[in-house]
């Protein structure tokens, strides 16, 4: 049996400062700290396996959570620019009310979604969805279990990669995704099934 646990980033500043994220780097608050101290003190009850690892976006909101998580673990974290989020181009860092504005929503039908950017110099849904697929392809099959800390968007692209939906199926997936909240998938050892058993969880606050 293998597990995955998809970890989506503390609250990040620019939330609070309602601009585009994407690429635009922005750090934890320290509500997205205590947040990731949270999740630093949750994963230890978990039992996680001897060949456990931990990946995570290389942008700095990711960083500074997977890093507060590896330190409990006592695991060196992985970063690989693969688990980043969708790049927004010109867009980024962008006040959010003018982005909505401006931006150009994808077309309802699945062809046109997929190769469609919503300003100059985004991703495409296709390019997008193929990075994190190339990801989970690139994973070790020796590993256990797998922490994985990347953005509210792409993780639902990211759990559907680690259930093996083909690219061209992800025109429309999306899963609700917090600040700090953990999925969970198994794989079996016999039928090789990847089960979401628990989505986007709000990690208890231990000793409360």
């Amino acid at each position: 049996m293998k597990r995955f646990y998809v970890v989506t980033h503390g609250q990040a500043q620019h939330h609070l400062d309602h601009v585009v994220g994407g690429w635009f780097d922005s750090r934890l608050t320290a509500k997205g700290i205590e947040q990731a101290r949270h999740l630093a003190r949750f994963f230890p009850t978990l039992q996680l396996p001897e060949r456990t690892a931990i990946y995570s976006s290389d942008l700095l909101r990711c960083r500074e959570t997977a890093e507060i998580v590896a330190d409990a673990l006592g695991i060196e974290t992985v970063f690989d620019e693969q688990l980043r989020e969708m790049s927004f181009g010109s867009h980024e860092g962008m006040d959010q009310a003018r982005h909505n504005g401006i931006m150009t929503p994808a077309a309802e039908s699945p062809d046109g979604r997929m190769d469609h950017a919503i300003c100059e110099g985004a991703e495409t849904r296709r390019q997008f969805a193929t990075r994190l697929a190339d990801f989970v392809q690139g994973l070790d099959s020796e590993l256990e279990c797998a922490v994985i800390v990347t953005h509210g968007f792409a993780a639902s692209f990211l759990i559907s990669a680690l259930q093996r939906v083909p690219v061209e199926s992800m025109g429309f997936v999306s899963f609700k995704m917090s600040p700090g909240g953990v999925s969970e998938l198994v794989e079996d050892d016999l039928f090789k099934n990847v089960t979401l058993t628990r989505l986007n969880i709000a990690v208890p606050v231990m000793g409360a």
